[in-house]
């Protein structure tokens, strides 16, 4: 083990909020959860949250050790990059999230320790999917890459053998799927999360208002009132149809809980986001500011 890994290892343990590099990784990751959560309650259409658990830095042959099956284990490349990265579900996520695909509660019964068959690991794709695109969204602060699923395993004896000391962050998830827990990780070599050196800050210029004005300025606009308006944008409907409704009919707007909202603030600053659970209601969680 070279001085190089030994100094990461530290550094990443004592979880310094001051490393530039640790922000990075945890802010990623917990943005990752919270979009999982959503896209997973809207395709399962069931109260699905995920959060980010601990994070460690491994050797990649100390980490497939560490691997206990059976298990759903995933191995896929960051196309165009070369690296791969290694999705792990344990039995009680993998076989919860199959419950819920096919209409179950989840939750019920005892966790089943067996390997998926042919048919539960097609089905497993579309919730492989889900985990890439809402992935491949958080790592967009690293690299833009497309996941090229390489192996489908559930022994990790049958993993193909890898460069044993080649350093990977070990990133933990805890699935909450109704009324069962179960656990997700993802194995990704560390230098795909190095950041580029920061740029130097200029220093102000006259012209630039000082720090105190622009404080003073912002604790004179907090009790303005602002109007938020979220919309969904479709479905459409011919005019003879809406002049046809009757008191009690229903109409179905068919808009996936997964599917970017744009809201508006005062009419002009726009606000992009999605609607989300918040105990028996719906609120609107901002993913991006102006």
């Amino acid at each position: 083990m070279n001085q190089a890994y030994k100094a990461s290892t530290l550094e990443l343990g004592r979880r310094d909020p001051a490393n530039r590099e640790f922000r990075a990784i945890k802010g990623a990751h917990e943005n990752f959860a919270r979009g999982l959560g959503t896209a997973l309650s809207g395709l399962l259409q069931a109260e699905i949250r995920a959060e980010l658990g601990e994070m460690s830095l491994v050797t990649a042959g100390d980490y497939q050790k560490s691997l206990r099956g059976p298990a759903c284990l995933i191995r896929m490349q960051l196309h165009p990059r070369q690296e791969r990265i290694i999705l792990y579900l344990d039995c009680a996520a993998a076989f919860g999230l199959l419950e819920l695909l096919l209409g179950g509660k989840g939750g019920h019964g005892k966790v089943e320790n067996r390997e998926p068959t042919e048919i539960e690991w097609s089905l497993l794709e579309e919730v492989v999917r889900v985990i890439a695109r809402a992935l491949g969204e958080a790592w967009q602060v690293f690299h833009e890459v497309d996941f090229k699923v390489e192996t489908l395993e559930s022994d990790p004896a049958r993993l193909p053998n890898v460069d044993a000391s080649l350093p990977m962050m070990r990133i933990g998830f805890t699935l909450a799927l109704e009324e069962q827990t179960g656990t997700m990780e993802i194995a990704a070599p560390q230098a795909f999360f190095d950041l580029p050196a920061p740029q130097q800050i200029p220093e102000p210029t006259e012209n630039v208002p000082a720090m105190e004005e622009i404080q003073r300025n912002l604790e004179l606009l907090e009790d303005a009132a602002v109007h938020l308006e979220v919309t969904l944008e479709g479905p459409t409907m011919a005019f003879s149809d809406l002049t046809a409704l009757k008191t009690g009919q229903v109409v179905k707007f068919d808009y996936p809980l997964a599917k970017q909202l744009q809201a508006l603030v005062n009419g002009s600053v726009p606000i992009t986001g999605h609607i989300v659970s918040s105990g028996r209601k719906r609120a609107f969680q901002v993913e991006e500011l102006p």
